[in-house]
């Protein structure tokens, strides 16, 4: 089963779905983060670092660990985040103190809640929200911020600080906060539906040295824009304005 698939996979969801320790294992094992063979313990805190506490008040989820929803490991993960960025920013040593400033922006809540479903990997699927809960661009912030503090715990700082590399180093160095379209066509389509925007890649053109990337933004499984870019984090961006500017056209 891909993890980015629309299925439920909540306990207490369909019972054909694998269990929640085996969806995990799979998301885990994906290239982009590495981890093959999570300890139980491990599992847990990845466990608890994709639950909003909506889930575990409405389904009164018991469990051994520690943890069981995810605010504890988002004030860890927000602290090594914030590091991992920083430090690779300043050992970079070519861009001024205002311009780091800036790039520090994309890890914000806000930013962040746009940017974690355009990575492509579905992360914002296993997220687990109430049925009343609105999974919000303030919850995926969260979530992603207790999975770097699950990540620290189980693999040390080195790995990741690879894996928030790997995932979002693209989206840091071209961040630009006056021009983040993803976090505004996210903000207008929540307002309207509760959905959030997909993003995929529907092509790749060039050399390896030299891409072009072109990215679909879909909502409701529907193309709502596309965009072309020299790396990922520039072609969604790009699909999103293309959707922004088609919605424009629309009222």
């Amino acid at each position: 089963m891909n993890p980015g698939e629309k299925r439920d996979v909540s306990i207490g969801g369909d019972r054909r779905a694998p269990p929640r320790r085996e969806v995990l294992a799979l998301f885990l094992a994906r290239h982009e983060i590495g981890r093959t063979h999570p300890t139980p313990e491990a599992l847990d805190r990845y466990n608890a670092a994709l639950t909003h506490r909506s889930f575990v008040r409405e389904n009164g989820e018991e469990s051994d660990a520690d943890e069981t929803d995810y605010e504890r490991l988002e004030f860890l993960g927000d602290r090594v985040l914030n590091l991992i960025v920083a430090e690779h920013l300043f050992r970079d040593g070519r861009e001024t103190e205002g311009t780091m400033t800036s790039r520090m922006e994309a890890v914000k809540n806000q930013h962040l809640g746009a940017i974690v479903p355009a990575l492509g990997i579905g992360f914002e699927d296993l997220v687990r929200v109430g049925r009343n809960q609105v999974k919000n661009s303030r919850i995926l912030a969260g979530a992603f911020e207790a999975f770097v503090g699950a990540l620290y715990l189980d693999a040390g700082m080195m790995k990741t600080k690879t894996v928030v590399w790997d995932l979002i180093g693209e989206e840091i160095l071209s961040f630009n906060p006056d021009r983040n379209y993803k976090k505004i066509l996210q903000e207008k389509i929540q307002q309207e539906d509760h959905t959030i925007p997909a993003y995929r890649l529907s092509g790749k053109e060039g050399l390896d040295h030299l891409p072009l990337f072109t990215f679909e933004v879909l909502v409701g499984g529907h193309v709502l824009g596309r965009g072309k870019g020299k790396c990922k984090a520039e072609a969604t961006q790009e699909a999103a304005r293309d959707a922004l500017s088609k919605l424009s056209r629309a009222y």
